[in-house]
């Protein structure tokens, strides 16, 4: 019964109010932690983009401790109003030992000026740019022709429109060199933001075709058993519909992630 009355809830015009007051109840509930220091679990934040592998590392670990893209809605819509207010707090709420969340990759700025945060130790996964706007671009798609409510899609109003300033709605009509505008446009942001990760002093990076390997050595740094590799980790309905690919730009992209390797083990 409550199952079926939710699911008439998300198809419905109230969805967007739901989820604000969603939104506010759990933002309440880490109000009440500290914002000035870090009560357990010093989280590690993965801060790639969307579409690098970030659900491979955290499916790897207990669910209790490892976190993909948790609270996502109230947790862009905090973050991004107050970061210093929200960020220390929803660390010691949701106290995990790694988290994985995309808009991060967007907030290193802010990360980098907070006085806990910029002290943490983080987890870059490095993608070639053709291979992840190809990816990003037909996952973002599905995601927004599989949203079920018609009256409001967060995914494509804050992530997509708000944070990355494309419009994706109407990608498979445009023509070729439009299509390749967008794509630039996003691999424009990627390439400058992958640069602004040499703001935070404790950073690994590793590339994605590496993490099984990084992934066995992470455990035993925090403490934890990895758990064997699910068949299907791969998010699903990824059908690459369409295709982009610029070798120039994944060269600029290598020589950028050459300029940034100075390996910095993760702290025990």
């Amino acid at each position: 019964m409550f199952k079926k009355l939710k699911q008439t809830l998300i198809q419905s015009p109230f969805y967007k109010i739901s989820l604000n007051i969603q939104s506010f109840f759990i933002s309440s509930s880490w109000m009440f932690q500290s914002k000035n220091q870090i009560k357990d679990n010093s989280t590690i934040y993965v801060i790639s983009s969307y579409k690098t592998g970030t659900s491979y590392i955290t499916s790897r670990f207990r669910k209790e401790i490892s976190k993909h893209e948790p609270y996502q809605y109230v947790s862009y819509r905090k973050l991004t109003a107050d970061f210093d207010k929200h960020f220390v707090r929803r660390l010691n709420y949701l106290n995990v030992k790694i988290e994985a969340s995309g808009f991060l990759f967007y907030q290193l700025e802010q990360l980098a000026k907070n006085p806990i945060a910029k002290n943490l130790n983080y987890i870059c996964i490095l993608r070639k740019p053709s291979a992840w706007v190809t990816s990003f671009i037909n996952y973002m798609l599905h995601e927004i022709k599989a949203e079920i409510n018609p009256y409001y899609n967060w995914t494509d109003e804050l992530i997509l429109k708000k944070l990355l300033g494309v419009d994706l709605s109407n990608f498979y009509n445009l023509g070729e060199e439009e299509q390749a505008k967008i794509a630039e446009n996003l691999i424009d942001s990627y390439l400058e933001n992958t640069k602004k990760t040499k703001l935070l002093k404790n950073v690994t990076y590793v590339w994605i075709n590496e993490l099984e390997e990084f992934t066995n050595k992470l455990g035993p740094m925090i403490g934890e058993e990895v758990k064997p590799q699910e068949k299907s980790y791969r998010n699903k309905g990824n059908s690459k519909k369409y295709i982009y690919k610029n070798d120039s730009l994944d060269e600029e992209y290598s020589k950028i992630v050459d300029s940034l390797i100075n390996p910095t083990e993760i702290k025990e």
